[in-house]
C-alpha cells in the first residue's frame, strides 16, 4: 500500500470514530419530560330525548369506564347541550351550534332524577316552555374531578310540535289479576298546528301522581279500552291516560288524564274437596277427605242436612285446618247428609262449590 492510500484509509477511520462517539453521547442525553396524557371518561350513552307536556325529557346513561378501559372512580358531573333550530330540510347541511344548557352533578342532582346510573333532565324552556315547530338538539358529555372531559355522546333531536288534547272520563273495573280501563276521546276545538290524536299510552303507579317512565302498553292503544294484566291481587295501582299524537317514538303525548285508582281481587274459588267419607259411630259422625292443593287455602267448611229440610247448617264456625271433622251433635238414629267446601284467604274468602255428599244413619 503507498502512502497517499494509507492517509486515505487513516482519514476514513478517524471520521467513522467521531461520528460514532457522536452518535453514542446523544445516546444519553436527556430531554424535556412529556407529562402524560389525561385520561377522559368514556362517552355517555344510551341518550334518549322524548317530548313530555310543555317540555323535553332527556335521559342518559352515565359511563362506568374510561376511554382506556379503566373503571371510572372519580366522576363529577354531565354538561349537557342543546342545540335550537328550525327543523333542517334534506338538503341542508349546517351543523347544529350547542351552548351549555345545564350542568348535573353525578351524585344527587338537584336538577335531575337518577336512578342508579340512569339519569333524567326536563328541559322545559327555565319554566316558561319550549317553543312548538322548533328541533331540539342534545349532547351530553362527562367530567371527571380532575376536570377532564369526556367525548360527546351521539346527538338526538326532538322536533317539538304541539301537545295533543288529553282524554277523559277515565275508569277502571278491578278483576282477578287485571284492571280494565275505558275513557273517552278528547273533543272539543285545538289549536292551529295541533297533531291529531294517534292513540293512547296508559300509565301505572303504586303510588298517587307518581308512575312509571314509560307507558306499560306496548304501543299506543287505539281504542279506549285498555286490560292491564300485569297487576298483584290486593295492591292498590293509580293510572293516568295520555294522548299520542305521533305515530312512533319519542311520542308526542297530551297532559295525563284524570287520575283513577283499582285494586285487584281474587274471585277464583279453590276446587271442591274431594274423596269425603262419613262413618257413623255411637253418638257422633267421623268425617275425612282429601287435601286441596290450592296455595291460598285458608281451611275447610263443614256442612250437615238432616231431611226433610231442605237447607244444611254449617257446622264449623271459622274454617279448620285439617281435613277430619267430628260431628258431636248427631242423634242416634238420624241420618244426615254432609258436605264440605274449601275456602282461601283472599279479602273475599271465596268458597269454593259442595264436595260430593256423603250420608250416613246413626244407630
Amino acid at each position: 500500500m503507498n502512502s497517499s492510500s494509507a492517509r486515505s484509509l487513516h482519514a476514513c477511520i478517524l471520521v467513522s470514530i467521531a461520528l460514532l462517539v457522536f452518535v453514542l453521547a446523544g445516546c444519553g442525553r436527556k430531554g424535556a419530560p412529556v407529562p402524560p396524557r389525561p385520561v377522559a371518561p368514556a362517552a355517555v350513552g344510551g341518550i334518549r330525548a322524548e317530548p313530555r307536556d310543555s317540555g323535553i325529557l332527556v335521559t342518559w346513561t352515565g359511563p362506568s369506564r374510561n376511554e382506556d378501559g379503566a373503571p371510572l372512580t372519580d366522576l363529577l358531573e354531565f354538561r349537557l347541550y342543546r342545540a335550537v333550530g328550525a327543523a333542517p330540510s334534506r338538503e341542508a347541511q349546517d351543523r347544529p351550534a350547542f351552548s351549555l344548557l345545564a350542568t348535573i352533578r353525578a351524585d344527587e342532582p338537584d336538577n335531575a332524577i337518577v336512578r342508579g346510573s340512569q339519569y333524567a333532565f326536563r328541559d322545559d324552556g327555565g319554566g316558561a316552555g319550549l317553543s312548538t315547530g322548533v328541533r331540539y338538539t342534545y349532547r351530553v358529555q362527562a367530567v371527571n374531578r380532575r376536570g377532564v372531559v369526556g367525548p360527546p355522546s351521539v346527538e338526538v333531536f326532538v322536533d317539538f310540535a304541539p301537545a295533543p288534547p288529553p282524554p277523559g272520563g277515565l275508569a277502571t273495573s278491578a278483576g282477578d289479576g287485571t284492571v280494565t280501563l275505558t275513557w273517552q276521546a278528547p273533543s272539543g276545538p285545538v289549536p292551529a298546528g295541533t297533531p291529531p290524536v294517534r292513540g293512547y299510552n296508559v300509565y301505572r303507579g303504586l303510588r298517587p301522581g307518581t308512575y312509571g317512565p314509560q307507558p306499560i302498553n306496548a304501543g299506543p292503544v287505539v281504542e279506549t279500552r285498555f286490560r292491564d294484566a300485569g297487576v298483584e291481587n290486593g295492591t292498590t295501582y293509580y293510572y293516568v291516560v295520555r294522548s299520542v299524537g305521533i305515530e312512533r317514538p319519542p311520542w308526542r303525548e297530551s297532559h295525563n288524564s284524570g287520575e283513577v285508582s283499582a285494586m285487584p281481587v281474587d274471585l277464583t274459588p279453590p276446587a271442591p274437596p274431594r274423596g269425603l267419607v262419613a262413618i257413623p259411630g255411637p253418638g257422633a259422625v267421623a268425617l275425612s277427605w282429601n287435601a286441596n292443593t290450592e296455595p291460598d287455602l285458608l281451611g275447610y267448611l263443614v256442612y250437615r242436612l238432616e231431611p226433610p229440610a231442605l237447607t244444611p247448617i254449617r257446622l264449623t264456625e271459622t274454617p279448620v285446618q285439617t281435613t277430619t271433622f267430628t260431628d258431636r251433635t248427631a242423634r242416634p238414629g238420624a241420618t244426615y247428609i254432609y258436605t264440605v267446601t274449601a275456602v282461601d284467604r283472599s279479602p273475599r274468602r271465596n268458597e269454593s262449590a259442595p264436595s260430593s255428599e256423603a250420608t250416613v244413619t246413626l244407630p
